[in-house]
């Protein structure tokens, strides 16, 4: 079964990731810069709308480039110091890697990164920062103005984390008590969410303007499941042997809920030694030279199947993918629910829900150059797992509104924001009148603070218990 998406396991890992991969020559990276970044006119389009509006919305899909280049245009149109928040850890060093060599300067100096266990950036001289939106969250609890910063971007807002909702209210807040700032926020062709972030700062009088860049995409086929099957990981490693005998050359991309299914069936595909097979995985707990294998192109004449997590749903984009197949299933949010459920036992099994990929069901990974014409544009199968009659009824992954219903996420989230000081330590009111981004139900609350409460995080009067600070020191450390 699917475990959160950073397990305890993994975590040690970590400390041996603070190596970013080596930058690249600058004539490379001016080559291979996102084109829609390339043309100086849209570069200006980027900065025009962040000069006229307080908050900007950016619409554009998957490998678009956003993440790296947006940042680094806010500081040079003289916005001062810019941070930029990402979900995934392993997302916010890969955009400082590409923003760093794009602006020639040493990772680590001018542009820098922060994240759980790992900080690469400099308090003098960083300019371009990017973190996890834990880590802001805590610089948010230290300068609730964000005072260091004049431009601030969140990046992957449809998500659907209930984290990334706290920072987008904390973020507002800051906002509304400083004109000046400029706020980014970045979404992935998701028009319902677009609506709702538009929603959140407009009803505070922001003046709020949309940009939507075009995405390219190739032709789609979907292929459903005749009849449901219960285990996903044995039908996710048929299907790409299925693939791999009977369809033309072209890469996979295969969607697992969790890294432990994602090691398993790296596994399991490894012990049926397929010749011209080569298998990577891909989920923010791998270490540097294993992330670059997944996104290096295989060797001529094999195949690469990239095992991953929703990691590469809205954070990494995986180049030169023909096919991809969904088990269906995404891990529970980032918030600890063995952590808050079991009081710190490390054992329990995430529960897994039924979604869709919002990114890829929209915008698949198969794109086409802007100047070749319909006839040659590529096509791609996507492999569902899953009848047509079942995926009628599964939400959208990035749907807040699911992910604040789940008492443990919310239960994890309000220790983070008690412990930070972003919340009341002792009025549980502090709770209810917080502004989250999608608001949860007075019952969700209720309910999340009694469950801290029998778990010994929180003290009856509300207080945060030595169990709660340790508890929160693990989700920050290991979750955010």
């Amino acid at each position: 079964m699917g475990t959160p998406r950073r397990s305890t396991r993994l975590a040690a890992q970590r400390t041996t990731t603070s190596e970013a991969p080596p930058a690249a020559a600058p004539a490379r990276w001016e080559r291979c810069r996102p084109r829609m970044f390339r043309h100086s006119e849209n570069q200006k389009l980027v900065t025009n709308y962040v000069a006229l509006h307080q908050v900007v919305l950016v619409d554009a899909g998957p490998g678009s480039g956003k993440s790296s280049q947006i940042p680094r245009l806010l500081h040079a149109a003289g916005h001062g110091r810019v941070v930029c928040s990402q979900t995934y850890r392993l997302a916010a060093v890969l955009a400082a890697t590409r923003a760093a060599a794009d602006m020639r300067v040493q990772l680590g100096r001018e542009v820098g990164y922060s994240v759980p266990l790992d900080d690469r950036s400099s308090d003098a001289d960083t300019v371009v920062k990017y973190t996890t939106h834990g880590v802001l969250l805590r610089e948010l609890a230290a300068d609730p103005l964000l005072s260091r910063y004049g431009a601030v971007v969140v990046d992957d807002a449809h998500d659907g984390m209930a984290l990334t909702g706290v920072v987008l209210s904390c973020v507002k807040a800051a906002a509304a008590r400083r004109p000046d700032l400029r706020v980014v926020v970045c979404l992935d062709n998701s028009t319902r969410c677009k609506g709702k972030v538009h929603g959140f700062f407009s009803r505070s009088g922001m003046d709020v303007g949309e940009l939507w860049f075009r995405t390219y995409c190739g032709l789609i086929d979907y292929e459903y499941l005749p009849e449901p099957v219960t285990d996903y990981l044995g039908a996710a490693v048929d299907t790409v042997c299925r693939i791999h005998s009977t369809e033309p050359p072209g890469d996979v991309l295969v969607f697992l809920p969790g890294c432990t299914d994602v090691e398993a069936a790296e596994h399991s595909l490894n012990r049926r030694a397929l010749p011209g097979l080569v298998t990577c995985c891909l989920h923010d707990g791998l270490p540097m030279h294993r992330i670059n294998d997944a996104l290096r192109p295989a060797a001529n004449g094999k195949r690469k199947v990239v095992l991953a997590t929703d990691v590469a749903d809205c954070a990494v984009f995986v180049e030169g993918i023909k096919y991809i197949v969904d088990s269906g299933y995404c891990g529970t949010d980032n918030a600890p629910v063995h952590l808050i459920s079991g009081g710190g036992a490390a054992s329990s099994p995430a529960r897994l829900v039924r979604a869709l990929k919002a990114a890829v069901q929209k915008w698949f990974y198969i794109r086409r150059k802007v100047n070749e014409s319909p006839k040659t544009w590529p096509t791609g199968t996507f492999f569902c797992l899953y009848t047509r009659e079942e995926r009628k009824g599964f939400p959208y992954a990035w749907e807040p509104a699911n992910k604040m219903a789940d008492v443990n996420a919310l239960a994890g989230v309000i220790l983070t924001l008690k412990t930070l000081g972003i919340i009341g330590a002792r009025s549980d009111d502090d709770v209810a009148s917080f502004e989250f981004f999608e608001p949860p139900h007075p019952e969700a609350i209720q309910w999340a603070v009694r469950t801290l409460k029998a778990a010994g995080a929180l003290s009856q009067d509300g207080d945060v218990t030595e169990t709660g600070r340790r508890i929160a020191r693990e989700i920050s450390g290991r979750y955010y």
